[in-house]
């Protein structure tokens, strides 16, 4: 940058006839003309840019993707733990829902059509819903034409909840009014297990025989499929506490059973083995091929 700096002096017509005229010596008095000094600053910049070159790269510009981030992500989640997790598997993860695992079912556990007897006009009617003994456990009645559709919630008369895995039967039967009775005898069907309400609890309750091998304490492949799929259910309620009662023929089975589920599921969502409690329940009259039951009970699930 550089300074000119130009000044310029205006004297009047007087000034020159003043320098004309000297003084002598020893003269005084005498006074220079008036004399007006004007002054004028000029600045001027000289300003010089530097040139600013940035090269483009295709890829670079595409991407956005650098040689360090290279470097930071070629460490994989698990490599990055060493010595001790030295391993480049994908990693997996059991906690997404197993929506491709059979549903537990839910009440109501059946659904009964009903039929008329063609050509008779029905005065009366009854469905009777029998257990595995073949002794009446529901009953069902009405005067009239019944109902298209009778839905059973699983419990007895007396308000008992039906045993999974055991068959249950039923007896349809319509009379006219001519007093002709008609009985409608249904196929055997049973759940291998269970979702229900007790008691503001939420029970999944499953066969043993759908866990089990015969008599063992070890998980059989469908059941640890009915197990990852109750431990969806109970993500569901994850502040309730969770209790595992298993039914087996001895008391030492029942135990062994339980202890291996509540770990199983402590495993599946990741919990301290100690927050699942469990209960062993003898039952020595169950019927060979039913081989006890596992209920996991999700408290206060309401």
């Amino acid at each position: 940058m550089r300074w000119t700096v130009l000044i310029v002096i205006v004297m009047l017509p007087s000034l020159l006839l003043a320098q004309e005229q000297f003084t002598e010596d020893g003269e005084s008095g005498a006074v220079l003309p008036e004399m007006v000094v004007e002054a004028q600053n000029e600045v001027r910049q000289a300003i010089e840019k530097a040139s600013f070159d940035f090269e483009l790269d295709a890829a670079g510009v595409d991407s956005f993707y650098s040689a360090m981030e290279e470097i930071a992500l070629s460490v994989s989640p698990v490599s990055g733990l060493q010595p001790h997790l030295n391993n480049l598997e994908p990693l997996r993860s059991d906690q997404p829902p197993h929506y491709w695992l059979p549903e537990i079912p839910t009440t109501p556990v059946a659904s009964f059509f009903t039929s008329e007897p063609e050509g008779h006009t029905p005065s009366e009617w009854k469905l009777v819903i029998t257990d595995f003994r073949g002794s009446p456990c529901r009953t069902y009645t009405g005067s009239g034409h019944p109902p298209e559709t009778v839905q059973w919630d699983g419990r007895s008369d007396h308000g008992e909840m039906l045993r999974v895995g055991y068959p249950y039967s039923y007896v349809f039967t319509t009379t006219d009014e001519g007093t002709n009775t008609y009985n409608y005898a249904g196929e055997s069907f049973r759940l291998p297990g269970l979702d229900y309400r007790r008691d503001g609890h939420r029970v999944l309750e499953l066969a043993g025989g759908e866990v089990f091998p015969r008599r063992r304490s070890e998980l059989s492949p469908r059941g640890e499929q009915w197990l990852q799929r109750t431990a969806d259910e109970i993500r569901r309620h994850p502040y309730s506490p969770v209790r595992v009662v298993v039914t087996a023929e001895t008391e030492e089975l029942a135990a062994a059973r339980a202890e291996l589920v509540a770990a199983h599921l402590a495993d599946s969502m990741i919990l301290p083995r100690e927050q699942i409690e469990t209960e062993a329940v003898q039952r020595p009259d169950l019927r060979a091929e039913m081989d006890g039951t596992v209920a996991v009970t999700i408290e206060h699930a309401d």
